[in-house]
């Protein structure tokens, strides 16, 4: 491993940290947005209703004689969602449509406003969007450090982290031309998470404190309990997945958890498998003392957390502010097991 000079050490793991921040942060937006259901709050991408600040009032996107549009608006009229094919002032909507002034827009069918969702989606958006600024910087200070023959690996790093942002938003597009089809938002949960491990990696190994001995002892155990709880968060938002589908087909909150398809209860027991797999190499860490008892506690606290939220889910119809206190905990998981991991390892 290269041990990075004192100073640029420093610098670097203070822009992996914010740029670490500004990433978890996007997931916590992405997780309200999901709990909100504001996911196609915006029919397009990267603008809103074709606009670059949103609409407020359902008056700003629906077709109205004597209002002037220009190219790219999107509009709602006779419950479809219209695309403005040149600058005009509004008519009759028939007149427009046999002219082809307007067509209806091809990339899916949702033609609902919701101000609040609009809202809650694009400033998800710019969450996002504020996430490349720190990630830029960091990428220009790890080649800075290069160049002066220091080592590329923070390099691989900050590389590492523009491509999967790019990915994420890429990702994002795609997600609403869909309409939110299965699978690909849980994509784009793997894709945020792999820039949070990333730099989480990075981080834990360009410290230079000595490896702790109590971490080392438990390194085969820590690798899977990082798999375990990773495979479970994708379980869950599978299962998250399903949820949505039963809330698109217009059943009850109430009786979402008993709709689902049994193969929901494997993620369910397997909490059960994470716990114990954490708990063998938390509980002799507590021990310890120090340090290795504080990253225990830190687990323990999660782990405690989730079960709750797992609980809740089960017992209290599912409560909406749950679900991004679940996902978030479940993310934290991974990510600790990742640092400590990283940590044992460290040569």
């Amino acid at each position: 491993m290269t041990v990075l000079p004192a100073s640029t050490e420093r610098s670097l793991r203070r822009w992996a940290r914010v740029t670490f921040v500004s990433a978890y942060l996007v997931v916590l937006a992405g997780s309200v947005v999901r709990m909100t259901g504001s996911g196609m709050g915006c029919p397009d991408w990267p603008r809103c209703f074709g606009l670059l600040i949103p609409p407020t009032e359902s008056a700003q996107v629906t077709w109205t004689e004597g209002e002037s549009y220009d190219t790219g608006r999107m509009l709602v009229a006779n419950d479809t969602l219209w695309v403005v094919q040149q600058p005009l002032e509004a008519g009759s909507f028939a007149k427009a449509q046999a002219e082809g002034w307007v067509r209806p827009y091809d990339k899916h069918d949702y033609a609902l406003f919701n101000p609040v969702h609009t809202w809650v989606e694009f400033i998800n958006r710019l969450i996002g969007a504020f996430t490349g600024l720190p990630a830029l910087l960091f990428f220009g200070l790890a080649v800075r450090h290069a160049l002066r023959r220091r080592g590329w690996r923070p390099v691989l790093a900050a590389v590492w982290t523009l491509v999967m942002l790019a990915f994420a938003a890429w990702l994002g597009k795609k997600v609403v031309d869909g309409n939110l089809i299965p699978g690909s938002i849980t994509l784009h949960m793997v894709g945020a998470l792999a820039i949070l491990a990333g730099l989480l990696v990075f981080i834990a190994d360009s410290l230079r404190r000595e490896r702790p001995m109590a971490w080392r002892l438990h390194r085969g155990w820590l690798a899977v309990a990082t798999v375990l709880a990773a495979g479970q968060l994708v379980f869950g938002t599978q299962v998250r997945e399903a949820v949505d589908g039963l809330s698109a087909a217009g059943v009850m909150r109430s009786d979402w958890l008993g709709a689902l398809p049994d193969w929901w209860k494997a993620h369910r027991t397997a909490s059960w498998l994470v716990l114990a797999v954490h708990a063998a190499w938390s509980v002799p860490l507590w021990r310890q003392g120090g340090d290795a008892k504080r990253l225990a506690q830190v687990v323990a606290a999660i782990l405690a957390g989730q079960f709750l939220t797992g609980v809740a889910f089960s017992w209290a119809g599912m409560p909406a502010p749950a679900q991004p206190v679940h996902l978030l905990l479940g993310m934290a998981l991974v990510l600790v097991n990742a640092w400590a991991w990283t940590r044992a390892s460290r040569a």
